[in-house]
């Protein structure tokens, strides 16, 4: 049987929404077509860093960082075996994909994720992508985005939602070791949210997080912000609590471990990132999974995760957050939203690794048909 053939940006060498979507597509893979193939190429991951064990039928090609490298591994495979499929999880990758497809013959899908494909300007990239035998957004919002980027040579679209893993974000009870760790008590508030701390994520809106709780405290006098993460506007954020007179009730926790993320969601009584940039946003899913409450923007790609607000509070970032943020804090909203169980099981069934393999498969039964 031909292969399948991925390229992937990096699977190992770093964690993000893309390396976990990455890892997604190809457990769905050895689930959908066992007997099939896998030849993985990724550009950033070294030798070392390939899994020794648990990935069983599958051909890594770790490029160490060199794109021509890369080219010449793929190239090399697809002389001694010619896969029947090309899916890349990065549309960088699609200049090289458009030459392997008209070199070849074969079949060339691309992921889209967010913010790289929204305001594409004209060269390589925009252009090869236009070529390509499918595009595979994982958010309506992408989809649309790359409707009106690419207009009438826009190849078909085959929307893939993210997933998450609800093996290790389920419904809990909060870790003593990181409530110690913070200062927190069992009951108190909190409202954690997950960013990188960049300048260029400012779309991420964690500066309106802040100022939204001078409203907040009256009400809610123990109620404490946790912000995990770390980057270059950890200083801004970090000067814009203390201007607030706000230096005891924001926690900077920096970047925060994989293992340790799913505790933090349990830890929370809201989970909260009105962003105007998200292609999806995983994390929604792995809060929701865990069983919070969840405020998100209605501007992106969150309206996905949250089901257009059948599974979390939407709002437009531009107005004040205090009065949403207050009234979760009060569990008012949709019944669903304050209890846990009834919460993790509806996303688990929407977004949930079955439900991913099930779109994967149908995306799959189109080529093969």
């Amino acid at each position: 049987m031909k292969p399948i053939d991925l390229l992937i940006p990096e699977l190992f060498a770093a964690d993000g929404g893309i390396q976990r979507y990455s890892h997604t597509l190809i457990r769905a893979l050895r689930v959908i077509r066992p007997s099939t193939p896998l030849r993985v190429f990724i550009r950033n991951d070294y030798l070392h860093q390939m899994p020794s064990c648990g990935w069983s039928g599958i051909d890594w090609h770790p490029a160490h960082g060199s794109r021509q490298r890369l080219i010449q591994s793929l190239a090399l495979a697809t002389f001694r075996r010619r896969p029947q499929l090309l899916l890349s999880t990065h549309p960088n990758f699609a200049p090289i994909q458009w030459f392997h497809q008209l070199a070849t013959g074969c079949p060339s899908w691309c992921s889209a994720h967010g913010i790289e494909v929204w305001q594409m300007q004209d060269g390589p990239k925009r252009w090869a992508l236009a070529r390509l035998q499918r595009l595979l957004p994982v958010s309506r919002f992408t989809a649309k985005r790359l409707k009106l980027q690419l207009g009438a040579d826009c190849p078909p679209l085959g929307v893939l939602f993210n997933s998450f893993d609800q093996t290790r974000f389920f419904p809990g009870q909060p870790s003593r070791q990181l409530l110690s760790r913070y200062e927190l008590r069992p009951d108190q508030l909190v409202i954690f949210t997950l960013s990188r701390l960049s300048r260029y994520d400012s779309y991420k809106n964690i500066d309106r997080l802040i100022e939204a709780l001078p409203d907040l405290i009256p009400e809610f006098p123990d109620l404490r912000l946790l912000i995990a993460g770390d980057g270059d506007d950890k200083p801004r954020l970090e000067n814009l609590a203390d201007h607030l007179g706000l230096g005891r009730y924001v926690i900077f926790a920096g970047r925060i471990s994989e293992v340790e993320l799913p505790d933090h969601h349990r830890m929370a009584s809201v989970f909260a990132l009105p962003s105007t940039g998200e292609g999806f946003g995983i994390v929604f899913l792995e809060a929701l999974g865990c069983g919070k409450p969840v405020m998100a923007g209605n501007r992106d790609g969150s309206i996905d995760p949250l089901a257009d607000g059948r599974y979390g509070l939407l709002v437009d970032p531009r107005f004040p957050l205090a009065p949403p943020l207050a009234s979760l804090l009060r569990q008012q909203g949709a019944s669903l939203w304050f209890h846990p169980e009834a919460l993790s099981s509806a996303v688990t069934e929407t977004f949930g690794f079955e439900a991913f393999c099930d779109c994967l498969d149908a995306q799959l039964d189109a080529l093969e048909g």
